[in-house]
């Protein structure tokens, strides 16, 4: 069985929840031929990215699917490209704000997701799952660690993607942009099943 690590993150800014851990926690063990291993990462630049390649050294896995909250929609995004700036619109858990720095001096200005991002998809919204494409993951701690991730494991054997979550009704006003953790939780579940499907050996 392969193993996949799955991780989210912690509260920040006034949230009081954020749906990616939430939606992670309640995956099931095992979903295809992925045995699933959860980690919760800290909205702290630097310390998740830490955190998240000890946990892969000790692991070794064959996927690393990084989940981060999206707020104003209604559909898990599955992004493409991690960019090499860190802007912070508001501050980590520590107060930090970077702006215009790398998140690593002198590497590429990009790097796209190594699963198959258009084919799942593709194949997804066929089912009439709530998912869609998503082109960039902002300058936050998101694409920290999406970024240090696809870095790190550039050209080995490691798939690397990323995957926004919407918020849950309870936090917004707009039902419509949001989704049910149920939802979440089921859409998340499929995107993993349709990986193992589409990457198995």
């Amino acid at each position: 069985m392969r193993k996949l690590l799955v991780t989210g993150f912690d509260p920040f800014a006034h949230y009081q929840v954020n749906p990616s851990w939430k939606v992670v926690q309640v995956l099931p063990d095992v979903i295809g031929d992925f045995e699933l291993h959860k980690l919760m990462l800290p909205n702290i630049y630097d310390l998740e990215d830490r955190m998240l390649l000890e946990r892969a050294q000790e692991l070794q896995p064959d996927v690393i699917l990084l989940t981060g909250m999206d707020s104003g929609s209604n559909r898990l995004h599955i992004d493409t490209v991690a960019v090499n700036v860190r802007d912070a619109l508001v501050e980590d858990n520590l107060g930090r704000k970077p702006w215009n720095e790398p998140v690593v001096k002198n590497g590429p200005a990009a790097y796209f997701s190594t699963l198959p991002v258009h084919e799942m998809v593709r194949q997804l919204q066929q089912e009439g799952c709530h998912v869609h494409i998503g082109y960039a993951t902002g300058g936050y701690v998101c694409n920290d660690v999406f970024y240090t991730a696809c870095h790190h494991f550039a050209g080995s054997n490691t798939l690397v993607g990323f995957v926004h979550i919407p918020l849950l009704p309870e936090m917004v006003w707009d039902e419509k942009i949001a989704l049910p953790l149920e939802e979440s939780v089921a859409t998340l579940a499929k995107i993993i099943l349709c990986l193992s499907q589409m990457t198995a050996k």
